[in-house]
């Protein structure tokens, strides 16, 4: 259901603290749609996070979620959050239909010129195809919905499917867009990745090693500065400090989802060398997905059964607790063969150090911005179990060493992913945009008669999600 609006704690975003102008006179923050496949998903807490933190700051920002709601897996906050939410999904079935037959008779061009340069191109896979193309239909709808709405800027969380639907609408009302470009939705891109860069006013990273990336597909925007690095918010701050006393059995935990990019088949393998060489230890691996029963097989057969545990999916509430009874936190991420995707900057990483724990990760995508090898954490080679391994004796056998490492990781965390700071940045970049030209002449097309009204029309927040997901 959609989200309940509202305000909280937050310290306001200079010149506005609603939707509208002050009575100061200070000019208002740009009217901004804040796009995902699903809004909000439990396992990407930080999408949700820092759109309702900009809404908390004063910013007006709204919500649109592609697909219907999805509420495995979410917390409290999730569930009850207060960021005002859009849902289409297929209960907005024949609402987007209405809306893709009205562009197309109000903007017959523009219509033929999506379909021609976003919708009929070649995607990695069928999957991405089908998301696209419902992507690119409901960026008709969202167009009605943000002329209707008066929203002046469009933020794709995404620049898979969200940044397909943004870039239809904005192309349909002149509303520039803007999107984020993270991981899996970049690395392999999609068949669009070079032109949507193009016309978007910014893109942004939430880790440095895709700038070069995406200056490869867009070397002109890069080198006009329209490629931004502003980090993410901190997601599961704390004053808490785990006490990681380091003393056998060791325990080590690996939070994600169970997927192959994110390695923790190596650390069943380091937890065998481990106590093969004597290390007393036991591990645990927190979380849900298609490599689960894997796992646990590669565990049975190693022998591990007693030592290797498996709770299952963990609420984000519900995660400190986790954090805080344990004594090295593992992320071994590496890129799928083949593919080369794999996990931009892993947010369980910042939310380990926040909790003073030391972690053992790999030189991959973006981790290095966070776990400088010796200083804030350790990095061995991927798909290197023996390293993991070695790693973990080194940290057990220096705890002193090993806290050090771990509070310097909490305080750069801290300062990297300030949640003032950086959302201040983004609200700069979105009410940048609000005198960019956007992508064309807004005249020619107007939402349906009564659509000018702000609330979710009815019904809107109760489709079902479709039966693939391909956000990364």
């Amino acid at each position: 259901m959609p989200g309940r609006a509202g305000r909280g704690a937050g310290s306001p975003l200079k010149g506005e603290a609603s939707d509208h102008k002050e009575s100061s006179g200070e000019p208002a923050h740009v009217r901004t749609a804040y796009v995902s496949l699903w809004l909000p998903l439990a396992s990407e807490t930080f999408i949700y996070y820092e759109a309702e933190a900009l809404r908390d700051r004063g910013f007006p920002v709204r919500g649109f979620s592609l697909y219907g709601p999805c509420g495995k897996g979410l917390g409290p906050r999730l569930r009850h959050g207060r960021l005002p939410v859009e849902h289409f999904g297929a209960a907005s079935l024949l609402r987007v239909c209405a809306a893709v037959i009205r562009g197309m008779v109000a903007r017959p061009r523009a219509g033929i010129g999506i379909f021609r340069d976003i919708l009929f191109r070649r995607r990695r896979d069928a999957e991405q195809q089908l998301e696209n193309t419902w992507a690119v239909l409901c960026g008709f709808y969202l167009a009605e919905r943000c002329k209707a709405l008066n929203i002046g800027h469009l933020h794709a969380a995404w620049a898979c499917g969200p940044a397909s639907a943004v870039w239809t609408a904005s192309r349909l009302t002149g509303i520039p867009f803007s999107m984020n470009c993270l991981a899996g939705d970049i690395r392999p891109p999609d068949g669009a990745l070079a032109e949507k860069l193009e016309a978007a006013v910014f893109a942004r990273v939430d880790a440095s090693h895709n700038l070069p990336y995406l200056a490869e597909f867009n070397p002109r925007g890069a080198a006009a500065g329209k490629h931004h690095l502003v980090y993410n918010v901190s997601t599961l701050p704390s004053e808490r400090t785990a006490d990681a006393p380091l003393r056998p059995p060791l325990r080590l935990l690996a939070v994600g989802r169970l997927v192959e990019t994110k390695g923790f088949q190596y650390a069943v393998d380091a937890l065998k060398i481990a106590r093969d060489g004597g290390l007393e230890a036991e591990l645990t691996v927190a979380g849900s997905g298609p490599w689960e029963k894997k796992l646990k097989q590669r565990a049975k057969k190693a022998g591990l059964e007693t030592v290797t545990h498996f709770p299952g999916f963990v609420a984000h509430e519900d995660l400190p607790e986790l954090l805080l009874a344990a004594d090295i936190f593992l992320m071994p991420c590496c890129l799928a063969g083949g593919s080369g995707k794999g996990d931009g900057l892993p947010t369980v990483i910042m939310e380990a150090l926040s909790h003073g724990l030391p972690v053992i990760s790999t030189p991959v995508s973006g981790v290095g911005d966070v776990i400088r090898h010796g200083e804030t954490g350790l990095l061995v080679p991927e798909r290197d179990a023996a390293a993991l391994a070695d790693a973990v004796r080194a940290l057990a056998s220096d705890r002193p060493g090993a806290l050090r490492m771990a509070a310097r990781g909490r305080a750069l965390v801290r300062e990297m992913f300030d949640t003032d700071a950086n959302l201040k940045r983004l609200a700069a970049l979105f009410d940048a945009s609000a005198g960019h030209k956007g992508n064309a002449e807004q005249a020619a097309f107007r939402p349906k008669r009564g659509l000018d009204s702000a609330p979710d029309p009815a019904g809107a927040g109760a489709g079902r999600r479709p039966s693939s997901r391909t956000a990364p």
